[in-house]
């Protein structure tokens, strides 16, 4: 890719010129003045793991054979999959590795994926406000994976740092995994969201709210909501506590950090009640889980395979067929993501 790049600064701040000769790389914008840290902050992705194309061109950039030998050796299946996959290395911590890669800066930028959009659950309900809308986030800032510095997440970092009346760049986009209220408002509900999955749950009870201030029927609806320590993460206890006394749910919560060696998680609630949860669902109760895909819902529904599996006496093969076949229905919806 060959793209010429021009730079100047204007009253401190640095801008730059991307002239495109290829037509590849068509998210970057070319043949205009571009401020360096807006480029770099909204335009590409740059703590995404390393790709091999990256490396390869760290290492044809390089011209001291150690270090150029060393970023070819990370190339090989398994060193690239523990020493760059596994720990989240990113072309940038590679860059500050070897110091005697000169890549040019308009290649590196070129080799950055396209910033993607960030998805976040709306937690407010239309039938509160129409013209208003909320959504739940946890900042993410830990220790970065690596062993290098600290991870902080893009999106979430962001929004931290807007302070009110401040504009944000979004879109509203709809739902394709059913991940609504059920049509008929008597429908029983199981509702699982631990942390900021909690976030759908909270605008479920706000049109509950609404819909029994019309006089409608509500169904039975049981909230699984999990959080480290009750008195530091418990989102929305307040409001949570309310709509449990107004009869809207019925909550159950789980904390993992309560006591020293104490641990309880939603799905170790949910294996304690599993008699009523599978009722309602046989029933054509509704079941939803929100929140992490990577541990918490697996974890939960391998607790409903079991419970399935150890009331009705079946094989464990038989018991997820049983969810399959939820999920497939609509019975079963889920609105997960992969944590860092």
């Amino acid at each position: 890719m060959n793209r010429v790049l021009t730079h100047y600064n204007v009253k401190g701040d640095a801008f730059v010129v991307l002239n495109e000769q290829t037509g590849k790389a068509s998210h970057l914008p070319t043949e205009q003045p571009i401020r360096l840290d807006e480029l770099l902050t909204t335009y590409v992705e740059c703590q995404e793991p390393a790709t091999r194309a990256q490396i390869r061109a760290l290492a044809a950039h390089n011209d001291c054979p150690p270090h150029k030998a060393e970023l070819e050796r990370l190339l090989e299946e398994d060193t690239y999959r523990q020493d760059i996959l596994h720990s989240r290395v990113s072309m940038l911590d590679l860059l500050e590795d070897y110091p005697s890669c000169e890549l040019p800066f308009a290649s590196f930028i070129a080799l950055l994926p396209p910033l993607k959009a960030r998805y976040y659950s709306i937690s407010s309900s239309s039938k509160v406000a129409d013209n208003r809308v909320s959504i739940t986030v946890s900042v993410v800032k830990s220790q970065a994976w690596s062993g290098k510095g600290e991870y902080q997440g893009v999106a979430s970092t962001y929004l931290a740092q807007r302070d009110p009346g401040d504009k944000a760049a979004c879109f509203v986009s709809t739902p394709q995994s059913n991940f609504q209220l059920p049509d008929e408002p008597d429908t029983p509900m199981i509702l699982v969201g631990p942390g900021t999955g909690i976030a759908p749950f909270r605008g479920f009870i706000q049109a509950r709210r609404h819909l029994l201030e019309q006089g409608v029927s509500l169904g039975e609806a049981h909230l699984y909501f999990g959080c480290r320590h009750p008195e530091e993460d418990f989102l929305y206890e307040n409001e949570l506590k309310q709509a449990e006394q107004e009869g809207l749910i019925k909550l159950h919560t789980a904390f993992s950090r309560r006591k020293a060696g104490e641990k309880t998680y939603v799905q170790d609630l949910m294996k304690h009640d599993a008699d009523t949860l599978l009722t309602l669902l046989e029933q054509g109760g509704r079941l939803y889980i929100c929140g992490d895909g990577s541990k918490m819902a697996p974890d939960v529904t391998q607790a409903l395979i079991e419970s399935y599996q150890q009331r009705c006496q079946t094989d464990y093969e038989t018991a997820a067929t049983w969810l399959e076949r939820l999920e497939e229905s609509g019975q079963l919806a889920k609105d997960v993501w992969a944590s860092h």
